[in-house]
């Protein structure tokens, strides 16, 4: 928003855009997204275990249910 950082962005938050860095040369791709659009992001046992222990207050109850269906669904123990 007005080309400033913010750490957190949730669903029906005004949109943003996203900088991906990647190594060596880092080159920069900036999109602005939608709701509509599609964001992947890998989600393993590790990340999950992190949210726990580092993230557990600002994840919401229907975070922490879309976190439980995907563990099912990815077949995350």
């Amino acid at each position: 928003r007005d080309h400033k950082q913010i750490p957190v962005c949730k669903k029906g938050q005004p949109s943003v855009a996203v900088k991906i860095e990647m190594g060596g040369h880092q080159p920069t791709y900036g999109r602005h997204l939608e709701e509509s659009d599609s964001l992947y992001s890998l989600i393993s046992r590790a990340s999950i275990n992190c949210l726990k222990e580092f993230y557990r207050k600002e994840v919401s109850n229907d975070e922490w249910q879309l976190i439980i269906k995907l563990k099912s669904l990815f077949d995350i123990n």
